[in-house]
């Protein structure tokens, strides 16, 4: 205990570089420990099922222009023939294809996403109702009195884990159903982008939505085409090979649906499938980068850690010279030296719990890429890997600590008191503290660089759009339809609304719009006549004749729509330039007709003219070339729900104030609507990008501050430890400048070494970035340069104190001594 009072004495002689040190490590190793947990949760055990090895989602592969993207949304006919073919020993569907429901579960309306599951799908999965039960096959049927089982956050949040939950009653959608259980802890579905709070059985999808969609292919809806919505979800046996299983089902899924051809299946392991598509090659590189930049920062933990036992021992070399010449024990002296280290190591460790804990808190707005949102992750830390992680750095810190004592123990007293003589200590000694510094400059390259090629990525998203106020564009979607309201409704609340918004003075002006969706890259348009097939989806937009002035747009050519587009004036279109371009082959768009290439019986889709071109709006990061037909929304079937565009006068926030509360009025039902400007969702688009720019920001400031120490103690120590060297120079006739030049010229070759090292880091992990920059290349000489110099000068800077110092020894003080 004594030793170790000791120890904790001489580290609160310099508190300063002890608290940078326990906090630089305690964030290395809460980090390790964040970021480990997140990639078991994303990556390792994603889904807290019943042997989930044995379960395989099933695809099918669409290939088009030599690319096979696996499709996991099947049709309802499909479920039900691979169902009935026996392909899975054990199978289910299921599918959230209508999106958040209003749903009121104590008097106010709220939109809650909901998902549509087969009557045994938790029991196939292996997944134990927590309280309650689950469907029964009776309650799985059209027609059938709807119930319900709500997630644990659910139940938690709005019923504060009240287990007399079981037999109320709520609205979901257009019916009431009745709750019969309360899914376990931990349980948020098959899919990590999504977390459904209502689970309904799934044959009751079109009883509780009242929206337009085939979902049950039923003939009940002859209007509408087929829509494409079930994961079907199979376990197999050991003795299944999925093989055999793939070609059960390519022999009965498709054959007997006419105008079908028969596709290739695939089976995806469930826990591969819980991710996003979209994301399945994105997540395990950006893992890769929170694993290197992870790495990165223990790394320069432990440094720092080590550079203040190795200086603190610098120090004290001639008091452990002294003290081994009165035969004091070497290894007392090099408990001591080892005590200092695992103090620091070890108040770090107690320090990282909190960190960590407040990492997941700070960043729990972030997304990973394909949507995948960190709040909807129920993140925790894991405490194996917390004490994994902590016991790592205190190794190191060990065989650090066990190095220096022995350097300082080394017996050798003359070498040690050898300053007393006037000459310069021996160049080993600086060896090790000069790795350590070369060290911090790399892994500052490495971090700021890579915050830098972040930052650039989310400032040219950013600015895709720079004829337009992004930051006053706002967006939002009333949902009337679940109120019972119709097409016509609606169209006259978006009339009442405008008039309502139109004396705030917080609003510029207001326009009503309607996603008709798109036809992808495997569909026909009719143009003059002549199918054509285009290289990326086609969307159709319907707009009213406020819109493109709310955007603040004009038709480059052409003319813009007026209020005689009605339902019974000619068809007309207007087209954005990148569609024009491509359709009229370098020409002019204008007087073209265009029309679907396929249609259903008895008449063929009506031709639209395109009267007018207006510029690209780019809405999807990555899509610099938008292919948009805008329609009238006189002409269109218009939704029954309520898509504006506003643009604000002032603020953006007093404008979305605003227009919440006149929809409030318009509709008291309504509690909350949905709204952002297009300078949030194109930076929602960005997220990994955002949440890279904080991870790396905060941990590249870190290193720089460190490595700014490192530098300013390493000279510090140079112009002490040869104070002796440059008096005996200066009187031999030494000048300052080159006194000067000495310190300043280890610094810029020390500088040099770590930057240059840092350069070969940036060049090899040029591949684990690449995926998430956007319009900048990983080794771009604009950003790397000004990092390198960033970091230069601020070691230039911090040597300058010591430089001058040697510069203005006292050269008869110096001889005298």
């Amino acid at each position: 205990m004594g030793e170790l009072r000791l120890a904790f004495r001489r580290l609160r002689q310099r508190p300063a570089a002890a608290a940078a040190s326990i906090l630089t490590l305690a964030f290395s190793i809460g980090a390790a420990a964040a970021t480990w947990s997140l990639l078991n949760a994303v990556l390792l055990h994603p889904l807290p099922i019943e042997q989930p090895g044995d379960v395989y989602v099933l695809g099918e592969l669409r290939t088009f222009r030599g690319q096979s993207p696996v499709s996991e949304a099947h049709l309802y006919q499909v479920f039900q023939k691979v169902r009935a073919a026996g392909a899975f020993p054990r199978v289910v569907g299921g599918g959230s294809a209508i999106g958040p429901l209003l749903v009121d579960a104590d008097g106010s309306l709220v939109r809650t996403p909901v998902y549509f599951a087969t009557h045994d799908w938790f029991d196939v999965l292996g997944v134990r109702i927590a309280l309650g039960r689950g469907f029964t096959a009776a309650e799985d049927h059209r027609g059938a009195a709807p119930a319900v089982v709500i997630s644990d956050s659910y139940w938690r949040r709005v019923y504060a884990a009240d287990p007399s939950v079981l037999g109320r009653s709520i609205v979901v959608g257009s019916a009431r159903a009745t709750i019969v259980g309360v899914a376990p802890a931990g349980f948020r579905g098959l899919n990590l982008a999504t977390s459904p709070d209502l689970y309904l059985p799934l044959h009751t999808v079109e009883d509780i939505a009242a929206i337009t969609g085939n979902y049950l292919q039923d003939g009940s809806r002859p209007d509408y085409s087929p829509t494409a919505w079930i994961t079907i979800v199979g376990r197999l046996t050991s003795r299944a090979k999925p093989s055999e299983v793939i070609d059960r089902v390519g022999a009965a899924a498709y054959s007997p649906i006419p105008g079908r051809t028969a596709p290739s299946f695939t089976l995806v392991p469930v826990e591969t499938a819980a991710l996003p598509a979209m994301a399945r090659s994105g997540i395990p590189q950006f893992s890769r980068l929170l694993g290197v930049t992870v790495g990165m920062l223990l790394l320069v933990g432990c440094a720092t850690v080590g550079m203040l036992l190795l200086l603190r021992t610098e120090s004290r070399r001639e008091e452990l010279a002294t003290c081994l010449a009165l035969g004091a024990p070497p290894a007392r002296l090099a408990r001591g030296i080892v005590l200092e280290g695992l103090l620091l190591a070890a108040t770090s460790a107690l320090l990282a719990l909190p960190i960590a804990s407040g990492l997941f808190v700070a960043f729990r707005g972030f997304q990973l890429p394909g949507g995948v949102r960190l709040d909807l992750l129920g993140l925790g830390v894991d405490r194996s890997v917390l004490v994994a992680a902590a016991a790592s750095c205190v190794l190191a810190t060990l065989v650090v600590g066990v190095a220096a004592a022995a350097s300082a123990t080394s017996g050798n007293v003359a070498d040690a008191l050898r300053s007393r003589t006037g000459s310069t200590p021996r160049a080993t000694r600086r060896v090790v503290r000069t790795f350590l510094v070369t060290a911090q400059v790399a892994v500052a390259l490495v971090l700021l660089s890579g915050a830098g090629l972040l930052a650039r990525s989310l400032s040219a998203a950013l600015e895709l759009n720079p004829g337009f106020e992004t930051g006053r564009l706002v967006s939002g979607t009333a949902m009337l339809g679940q109120l019972g309201y119709t097409a016509d409704r609606s169209g006259e609340f978006g009339t009442d609304l405008r008039s309502r918004i139109a004396g705030t003075g917080t609003v510029r002006s207001l326009a009503i719009s309607d996603w008709q969706g798109g036809m992808t890259a495997s569909g026909r348009l009719v143009i003059d006549g002549q199918p054509r097939q285009f290289p990326s989806m086609v969307a159709f937009h319907a707009i009213d004749e406020h819109y493109f002035a709310t955007l603040g747009l004009r038709p480059t050519s052409g003319r813009d729509f007026a209020p005689t587009d009605g339902p019974l004036a000619p068809r007309v279109v207007i087209v954005s330039e990148s569609f024009g371009r491509m359709i009229a082959n370098g020409g002019s768009p204008l007087g073209r007709r265009i029309r679907a290439a396929s249609y259903r019986p008895p008449a063929p889709p009506a031709e639209q003219e395109i009267v007018g071109v207006v510029p690209d709006v780019i809405t999807t990061v990555g899509i610099d070339e938008p292919l948009v037909m805008y329609l009238p929304i006189e002409q269109t079937s218009r939704s029954v729900n309520l898509q504006f565009l506003a643009r604000a006068a002032v603020t953006a926030d007093a404008a979305m104030r605003d227009i919440a509360a006149a929809i409030k009025q318009l509709e008291p039902r309504i509690v909350s609507v949905p709204m952002s400007t297009m300078r949030d969702q194109m930076g929602a688009q960005m997220g990994p990008q955002r949440l890279g720019i904080r991870v790396l920001g905060g941990l590249s400031a870190i290193a720089l501050l460190l490595t700014a120490l490192g530098t300013f103690v390493l000279a510090e120590t140079m112009m002490t430890s040869r104070a002796r060297e440059f008096g005996i120079r200066a009187a031999l006739g030494a000048r300052a400048a080159q006194l000067t030049r000495l310190v300043i010229g280890e610094i810029v070759r020390l500088v040099g070494a770590g930057l240059a090292v840092g350069l070969l880091l940036a060049w090899l992990g040029a591949n684990t970035i690449r995926s998430f920059l956007f319009k900048v290349q990983p080794l771009d000489a604009l950003t790397l340069g000004a990092v390198a110099a960033l970091i230069a000068a601020i070691a230039l800077a911090v040597s300058l104190k010591p430089a001058v110092r040697a510069a203005r020894v006292d050269v008869a003080a110096m001889l005298r001594e």
